[in-house]
């Protein structure tokens, strides 16, 4: 800072970097002045930050859920489809189905091939690792063909996919008084009994029928138990079906001179459950096809 004289007064000279100074002095001032945040401010913005991040992630998470079930609802679909296809085209040309076991697998489906006279086979086994099958040809295996049967990887549950073989026939009871006997056996089985006409009937054991709409439903409980259906009007026909195939039926009554008749057919019953993903991820389809086989020539 310069002093002077001018005019008999006396001036203070002021350098620019004096100035500056001064400048800055008072931006200072003006800094210290302000207020920052107190403690309980920033303690809601934390929590309004974490808010919002948590709408974020649960958005997020609910579209990444949503593509997984929506992934894993078609691949259960797609499987459970597939599988009715393929066994169902394979027991349409079947001569003889066997099921085995528990619930039914092994499931054996052979066949003549008559243009070449060979006897086709076609197995079907359930197991920890899917539904597989696999293709014989006069009993030895055919990698070639058993490569043509997909592999039903999400199809595992032995307690909800099984296979039963259906039984029954259309029945005639030309002329009244004729009948047929549906009899028990070992197992428990159950169906029903389709009448165009009219019919009575009767029980041993300890065999259970009901009145439906058409005509009847029948359990039958142990071995002996018997429901004998007998026509009261002429022309009755009909048909009686099975759940298990545990039952038979049999002509016991030819009154007149039309034959009283019982047609042979069955048909495969197949359950097929496939899961697929865990949790809240986890999607599950359940399917039941009922195959008629060829009629055989």
């Amino acid at each position: 800072m310069k002093s002077q004289i001018i005019n008999g007064s006396l001036r203070l000279g002021i350098s620019v970097g004096s100035r500056l100074n001064l400048k800055q002095m008072k931006m200072k001032k003006l800094k210290k002045g302000q207020k920052g945040f107190t403690i309980l401010e920033l303690m809601v913005g934390i929590a309004i930050v974490g808010l919002i991040a948590a709408a974020v992630t649960m958005v997020i998470s609910q579209i990444f859920t949503g593509s997984s079930r929506s992934s894993h609802h078609m691949a259960v679909v797609r499987q459970v489809q597939e599988a009715g296809y393929w066994v169902s085209f394979y027991d349409y040309s079947a001569q003889n189905t066997t099921i085995t076991g528990v619930s039914g697998f092994p499931l054996i489906m052979c066949w003549i091939d008559f243009d070449t006279s060979q006897k086709q086979k076609v197995v079907f086994n359930l197991t920890s690792s899917g539904l597989r099958g696999s293709y014989y040809v006069n009993d030895v295996f055919n990698s070639v063909k058993t490569g043509k049967i997909p592999v039903f990887a999400f199809i595992s549950n032995t307690t909800k996919t099984n296979c039963q073989i259906s039984g029954g026939s259309a029945f005639s009871l030309p002329d009244v008084g004729d009948a047929f006997k549906i009899t028990g056996g070992a197992t428990s089985d159950s169906g029903s009994i389709i009448v165009s006409g009219s019919v009575s009937l009767t029980k041993t054991g300890n065999a259970t029928y009901v009145s439906v709409t058409g005509g009847y439903t029948w359990t039958t409980n142990t071995t002996g138990d018997t429901i004998t259906v007998t026509a009261t009007s002429s022309n009755t026909k009909g048909s009686w079906t099975s759940e298990t195939k545990a039952a038979t039926a049999a002509i016991t009554v030819d009154s007149g001179a039309n034959p009283a008749t019982l047609s042979s057919a069955n048909g495969l019953i197949l359950t097929v459950t496939a899961t697929a993903g865990a949790g809240q991820q986890q999607e599950n389809e359940t399917r039941t096809y009922i195959v008629v086989p060829k009629p055989v020539s």
